[in-house]
Formats: structure tokens, C-alpha cells, sequence
């Protein structure tokens, strides 16, 4: 039998490797989270302040400064160069040589002064003002406010096509999965997170007593306020999950390709007929199908009271003792007098039996290799040979 024993000054050399190879994913609390900026078709001279996808008020902030940057733009192109200036009849000497007369007349300003016009006794600024007043430059300060406000409404109703005529949108769709899977894993983490004592405490709303944090009804409780805590952030409304990458522009073309071919599908009536072929038997959703489903539903449920009813005594058993985990019962308005009045979405997004059901399920899953890596081979036949040189050597007796 032989013993191996590694090195001196580390009991375990290779145990920060192990470690790694044990969990490579683990998260690193250091790293930095990289951002990558949200993807649109005419907000892009926003660069990393564009939001996400489904911001629609986001998007359609951003859209209407840019669209008052444009006008401002356009305004300032018809506005530079000749301006009409009001000025006093007493103080152009052509017109009022000899007169007193007092008035006022509206003028052009000139960057040069022609020979004749009201500007020839002007006085000639400096060799700079003359520059900034030249032909050239305004007319090249024109032709640049006229291009940038151009573009700034080009891009704002490129923008504007496409929340408004696009009917499938992938990055929006994509943006609304990203965020409603973050909330989702949010309130898993903080589930089995726990609650510290030291920082929350739970009271009943009907009689203020404190309630046991252990309970699943208040560990979900807090893991839904801290998950919806997090999702009303301001950063996380306007840029969505701070990891999530969104897909590229040649995705976003491929995706909307798809779609529109798939409507033209569905619209040429191809796909009643495909789903006819499979079924074996034409696809009907009228209004007299529906009203019997409902008939039958009545008639069942009718039939199944009555044997509940007339069922002898004892033949259905009965749960006795306390039930191992409490049911959340569901409270109905008073007026409530059939199953149409009850807002379906409404009860369903308060008693939620997935949510339930995900926050009581845990899965752990392991993979273990069926071969040995190179390492492992390594560390076996350095053990093997640790082995032998210690058997080969003398024992002695007792």
C-alpha cells in the first residue's frame, strides 16, 4: 500500500486548478458586466443612451428631441446669411442728406457693400469679421445645417415607421423576453436567498402580527417586492437587463423576412389547408361550436354534483389531519355571480400556480466525465509510481 504525499508548502498545489475545472462558470464578483447598446434603425447618433427596445416612451423621447433638433436645424439653414434690420431714415446719409425727417425703414445686411446701396458707408470691420461674413462660409454654414436637419428628420421617421407600421417587431420582441426572464430569475435568486431578520420584517395586513420569515407564502412574498423593486429602477426601465445583448442588424432583417413571408402564408389560406391535411378534418371556430363546448361543460359539471350528491355516506374519503403545505385561497369580489365576471388575468397574475411551482422546484445537475483527461492520467500514474517506490523499500520488524 502506498501513500502519497505532495510537496512541501502546499498541502494541495493543484487545488486552485481543481477548483477552476470543478467550476468554470462560477461567477467572478470583480468582473466587470460589459454593456452593449441597444440596437434601433434611427436613434443611433444617440450611441449608448438609445433604450431598450420596449421602451416605447424612451424611444419616443428620443424621437421627438431629435425631431425639434432637425427643425432647429432647417430654421437656422434659411435663417443665416441676409438679415432685415430696422434702421433710422436720419442715419443712412444717401436718403436723408439734408432732411431732419425722422422714420425708420427695414434694410438687408450685406456682407459686402455694393456700390450704390445702403451699406456703402458702412464701416469696414477687421479682417476676421469680414471672414466670418464672406460669401463662402455662410454659404457653406447653410449647406451644413441644411444636411444635419435633413438628417435628423430622415432618421427620426425611419424611427417612427418603425414602431408604428412594423406589426412584428424582433428586437422589441426580444428586448420584452429579456426583461420578463430577468424578473423571473430574480425572484428565484432572492427566494433562495432568504431573508435576513437583521433587515426585513413581515407583518400580517389584517391583524399586524409578525409573520415567520421561513414560511414559502413570505419568502415569495419579499422575492416578488425585491424583484419588482429592482425592475422600476430607472436604469433598468430605460435599458432593460444591463447583460443582455441584443441581436444583430442582419438578424433583424433575417427574422423580419421570415415573418412577413409567414403572413403572405397565412393570408393566401395555405395554412388552413395544410392544418386540414394534418388533422384530417377542417379547422371550424364558429360561434355555434363555441356555445356548445359551454353547454357541455355545464352538463358535465351538472353531473358530477349530482353524484357528489347522491353518493352514500363515507364512500368518498376524506384528508384528516393538517395538510403539509397551506393553499392560498383565491377571494372573489361579492358581486361576482358567474365565472364570466371574473377577470381572468387579473387572478391569474395573483395566483400564479407556475410561479409557485417554479419557486418550489429545484434542480441540481452533474456531469461526470466517462473519460479521463490528460491531467488525470497524469496524476494516476505519478501516485502509481509514488506507490511503488515506497513498497520497494525495506520494512521492518516488530
Amino acid at each position: 500500500m502506498g501513500l502519497y504525499s505532495p510537496p512541501d508548502g502546499s498541502k494541495a498545489p493543484n487545488a486552485p486548478a481543481l477548483a477552476q475545472k470543478e467550476a468554470p462558470d462560477k461567477p467572478n464578483d470583480g468582473a466587470l458586466i460589459k454593456f452593449y447598446p441597444r440596437p434601433s434603425l434611427g436613434l443611433r447618433l444617440w450611441g449608448p443612451l438609445v433604450p431598450a427596445s420596449d421602451n416605447r416612451e424612451g424611444l419616443w423621447t428620443l424621437i421627438g428631441i431629435q425631431t425639434v433638433f432637425g427643425l432647429l436645424c432647417l430654421r437656422r439653414s434659411r435663417s443665416i446669411g441676409s438679415s432685415v434690420v430696422k434702421r433710422d431714415i436720419s442715419k443712412i446719409p444717401s436718403l436723408n442728406r439734408f432732411s431732419v425727417t425722422k422714420g425708420s425703414m427695414y434694410v438687408s445686411e450685406h456682407g459686402t457693400a455694393a456700390s450704390g446701396s445702403t451699406n456703402l458707408f458702412s464701416k469696414r470691420g477687421s479682417d476676421v469679421w469680414g471672414f466670418l461674413r464672406s460669401t463662402k462660409l455662410i454659404a457653406l454654414r447653410k449647406t451644413l445645417y441644411l444636411v444635419g436637419g435633413t438628417l435628423l428628420l430622415s432618421q427620426s421617421l425611419l424611427e417612427v415607421c418603425r414602431l408604428q407600421i412594423l406589426k412584428y417587431d424582433p428586437w422589441y420582441e426580444e428586448a420584452r423576453s429579456a426583461r420578463e426572464k430577468q424578473f423571473f430569475n430574480n425572484i428565484i435568486k432572492y427566494y433562495h436567498e432568504g431573508i435576513d431578520p437583521t433587515k426585513f420584517k413581515v407583518k400580517d395586513a389584517s391583524n399586524g402580527a409578525v409573520l415567520p420569515l421561513n414560511s414559502p407564502e413570505v419568502k415569495q412574498s419579499v422575492a416578488f417586492a425585491r424583484a419588482t423593486l429592482e425592475a422600476d429602477s430607472w436604469f433598468t426601465s430605460w435599458f432593460g437587463p444591463l447583460e443582455y445583448k441584443p441581436m444583430s442588424f442582419t438578424e433583424y432583417l433575417d427574422r423580419l423576412e421570415y415573418h412577413l413571408e409567414m403572413t403572405d402564408f397565412i393570408r393566401n389560406g395555405r395554412s388552413n389547408d395544410a392544418a386540414s391535411q394534418l388533422l384530417g378534418k377542417p379547422l371550424s371556430h364558429g360561434k355555434a361550436e363555441l356555445e356548445e363546448l359551454i353547454q357541455k361543460n355545464r352538463d358535465t359539471r351538472q353531473k358530477i354534483g349530482d353524484l357528489m350528491g347522491s353518493a352514500p355516506k363515507q364512500s368518498i374519503p376524506v384528508v384528516s389531519g393538517q395538510r403539509q403545505g397551506s393553499l392560498k385561497g383565491i377571494l372573489l369580489d361579492p358581486s361576482t355571480q358567474k365565472s364570466e365576471d371574473i377577470d381572468l388575468d387579473e387572478t391569474w397574475s395573483a395566483f400564479n400556480p407556475w410561479l409557485d411551482l417554479a419557486l418550489e422546484t429545484s434542480l441540481s445537475i452533474k456531469f461526470l466525465p466517462t473519460v479521463l483527461m490528460s491531467d488525470d492520467t497524469t496524476g494516476d500514474s505519478s501516485i502509481g509510481h509514488s506507490s511503488e517506490d515506497e513498497s520497494n523499500e525495506p520494512k521492518p520488524n516488530f
